[in-house]
């Protein structure tokens, strides 16, 4: 079938517009930077680093969460339905969780701080920290979270059952024994 934005649903339109946001979040604005300057002529420097770039290793978990959110929302639009046992808003819910607590975790344990002083009449100060990208992808993930929790309640899955309507026709399946 084709693509129909009409087939969207509220939670399949969060999800979409919080995974091109934390795309663009993640790439395109700096989570973490520094800066120095020294009175010799006014010389200054600074550094920073998109959130790909930054972190090495959690960009693999946020890179594969946009991608699951993305294609969770073609294939609603698409008409397409992915059988299995998990219904893909708990995938996206689950994978924005973890992205969420993630960025978290690095807001609350990132290296910062700054220094300052004089050496041989050159008055210098530098500083290193965390910048607004890192918040706005905090919030991306968080809204695509929710955008997650919405797609499994739209699938009839909760929290509490997260298989919803698939683990009860499962139970009748001879094979689940």
């Amino acid at each position: 079938m084709a693509f129909d934005i009409n087939r969207l649903r509220r939670s399949d339109r969060v999800v979409g517009v919080s995974a091109i946001a934390f795309f663009v979040f993640l790439f395109f604005f700096k989570w973490y930077g520094g800066s120095a300057t020294a009175s010799i002529g006014s010389v200054s420097y600074s550094a920073s680093a998109n959130g790909w770039h930054t972190f090495t290793n959690s960009r693999w978990i946020w890179l594969l969460t946009i991608i699951v959110g993305l294609v969770a929302v073609w294939l609603h639009a698409s008409g397409r339905d992915l059988e299995g046992p998990i219904h893909i808003g708990l995938i996206v819910a689950s994978l924005g969780g973890l992205s969420t607590v993630l960025i978290l975790f690095r807001i609350l344990h990132h290296p910062s701080g700054g220094s300052s002083g004089t050496v041989a009449g050159v008055h210098f100060s530098s500083s290193y920290g965390i910048k607004i990208g890192i918040w706005l992808g905090l919030i991306a993930a968080a809204a695509l979270t929710y955008g997650g929790y919405l797609a499994m309640r739209d699938e009839g899955a909760s929290l509490g059952d997260p298989l919803g309507e698939r683990s009860a026709a499962g139970a009748d399946d001879p094979r689940a024994a």
